[in-house]
């Protein structure tokens, strides 16, 4: 099967078994490149069962329906690159700081591969939900790319009318952080 990349491992409770699937990213649509990192937007993806004959599960294809959605985006960075959409860019070069959770969606798909020490940076893509724009800027005889990055939080997300306040960890409901980059293009 042809991938641009996976996601990670889904595993589903059946019945008594438990069904385990390679998620992969089988569409996908470039929004442009910002900071030596071509970002994507997910069109298609596919699951792909790892035992046999598996029957999928109405939650499959809901999950696929919502991966499918449009919303959903990955980076992939050039040679000597560290960017990571999962985390805002001022907080990106600080050793200190923690990997960016609160947006990164696909973040248990990983947990599989963690388990057994894979390096999941070099085999798996991370994943943020929101919106990714970017276009170039004209200003006289210069230019620029301007990008605006509006991730949703994974930590408390739902529909508005369903989940409200805040919980016991400090998380609100249908966080949005949303940050501006802009490059100098030469």
């Amino acid at each position: 099967m042809d991938a641009y990349g996976c996601l990670g491992e889904l595993q589903l409770k059946s019945g008594n078994a438990r069904l385990h699937f390679l998620v992969l990213v089988t569409g996908c649509t470039s929004v442009g490149k910002i900071l030596d990192a071509e970002v994507y937007k997910i069109t298609a993806t596919d699951f792909c069962p790892l035992q046999e004959e598996t029957k999928e599960e109405e939650r499959v294809t809901a999950l696929r329906k919502i991966l499918n959605s449009g919303m959903f985006y990955f980076s992939w960075p050039n040679a000597g690159s560290n960017f990571d959409l999962t985390v805002r860019v001022q907080k990106q070069g600080d050793n200190h700081y923690e990997s960016g959770n609160s947006f990164f969606w696909n973040q248990l798909l990983h947990v599989p591969f963690k388990h057994y020490q894979v390096n999941c940076s070099d085999w798996l893509l991370k994943v943020i939900c929101g919106v990714v724009d970017i276009r170039t800027v004209y200003a006289s005889h210069k230019k620029a790319k301007a990008c605006l990055i509006s991730r949703i939080s994974c930590e408390r997300a739902g529909a508005r009318f369903h989940i409200r306040g805040v919980n016991d960890d400090g998380h609100v409901s249908n966080f949005v952080e949303t940050e501006q980059v802009s490059e100098c293009i030469r």
